[in-house]
């Protein structure tokens, strides 16, 4: 259920191109970009709470991004102009960081030997997260000469896939808070994809430069306002966001 809304409403957008194509008059130009590239960026909180104490490593992975993006001229206000579309992306990463009090929910073991822990974990943590959207963004644009689009506004997304997994080890669980029962921790897991929310919605800010006929390098930064997990959910004891930037190319269909 999770993905049909956003299912149909990219088949309507592909489907009505060619309408709107026909509609297009000499005094109100519309333009339509196929854009394909990559997020580079982090789910994270800002600023780093004092729990993380040291990063050791950063993976951005392979986070793809394939847009349809439609722009509306103002005739009436020269090089003024609305962009909206639809957007599938990929947000996500890997990390690997020492946490010190790092309020979170444990699996030691498996099976009927499984345990779970919660309270204030330090050690290492590794996490890997990976998200898939579906994205419409709006935004204002503006042309001050040819060559460079300039484009502001936000976007809202749809999830259809989620992950945000990893590790715990080399470390201890106090459990119930930092004045709980110390348990050592070897190693250990968290699973809270399930936890996150199926909307995101934020800030765009992008630029693109046709540096080739038909051709456009684009870079946009994403800046979500919206967490990632609900207010209630304590197995992440802060609140966490996408910020990303997409780097890729554009084609003027």
């Amino acid at each position: 259920m999770k993905t049909t809304y956003p299912i149909i409403l990219f088949i309507a957008c592909w489907m009505t191109i060619p309408y709107m194509k026909a509609q297009e008059q000499s005094s109100e130009k519309r333009e339509y970009h196929l854009l394909v590239g990559l997020n580079i960026g982090g789910t994270t909180p800002i600023p780093l709470p004092r729990e993380i104490r040291k990063i050791n490593s950063y993976q951005p992975g392979l986070q793809p991004v394939l847009a349809l993006r439609a722009t509306h001229w103002l005739g009436s206000y020269p090089g003024w102009g609305i962009t909206s579309g639809l957007y599938i992306d990929y947000k996500g990463f890997e990390e690997e960081s020492e946490v010190k009090y790092w309020y979170t929910n444990l699996q030691v073991g498996e099976g009927e030997a499984a345990g779970t822990y919660s309270g204030t974990f330090s050690g290492k943590n590794k996490s890997k997260v990976k998200n898939g959207y579906f994205t419409i963004p709006l935004m204002a644009s503006y042309r001050p000469f040819d060559g460079w689009t300039f484009h502001l506004g936000g976007y809202f997304s749809w999830m259809h896939t989620s992950k945000f997994e990893g590790t715990a080890s080399d470390g201890y669980i106090r459990n119930g808070g930092p004045n709980g029962s110390k348990t050592i921790i070897e190693s250990a897991t968290f699973d809270f994809s399930d936890k996150e929310k199926d909307i995101d919605a934020g800030l765009l800010a992008a630029a693109d430069w046709n540096f080739y006929r038909r051709l456009s390098l684009t870079c946009q930064l994403n800046y979500g306002l919206i967490p990632v997990f609900p207010s209630d959910f304590k197995g992440v004891s802060y609140s966490m966001y996408n910020i990303y930037f997409t780097i890729g190319f554009s084609y003027k269909l």
